[in-house]
């Protein structure tokens, strides 16, 4: 794994990473920039019905984002069997990547919250590799809300660039 700085927040240079898609794929998020947005979402973990929620609609609307200009990557913070049977028990069209030691969350800022709580987070990251939108949270029921807005985000960055 590859860093490339040290923390994330709007308007910053997202921090780099590799890690492995279920797929086998080795995915960094340096390879979206300077061709495409990316949303990032960090599953808090497989048994959030909230989480599971938000990355099916991720997985319906994935024709909308990348219509606007946009990849989803999901991160799990499991080994690659967990994140194996997660991917295929879902049937998404973009990659899971496995965290299995949780370095990117770290990264990211998502440790646990009193040693209990897994942090989550949703960023998007435009195709420059700037940061900005991220959303933190401990409370997952923020994402069954979240992919609309996600969508009305991108579609406002995409307006944005056709008016300069």
């Amino acid at each position: 794994m590859t860093l490339d700085t040290i923390e994330a927040k709007i308007g910053s240079l997202a921090p780099d990473f590799t890690l492995t898609a279920t797929n086998g794929q080795e995915i960094s998020l340096t390879d979206f920039r300077g061709k495409t947005n990316v949303i990032v979402f960090f599953i808090r973990e497989t048994t959030c019905p909230q989480c599971r929620t938000h990355v099916a609609l991720l997985g319906k609307m994935y024709d909308q984002f990348r219509e606007a200009g946009t990849e989803v990557i999901v991160i799990l913070g499991e080994g690659m069997q967990v994140a194996r049977e997660y991917a295929d028990g879902m049937g998404l069209p973009f990659p899971i990547l496995c965290d299995p030691d949780r370095e990117v969350y770290h990264l990211y800022e998502l440790e646990k919250y009193f040693l209990l709580f897994q942090r989550t987070a949703s960023l998007v990251v435009d195709i420059d590799g700037i940061v900005r939108y991220l959303k933190r949270t401990t409370v997952p029921n923020v994402w069954l809300q979240e992919s609309r807005e996600l969508l009305g985000f991108i579609l406002s960055l995409e307006e944005a660039k056709l008016a300069v």
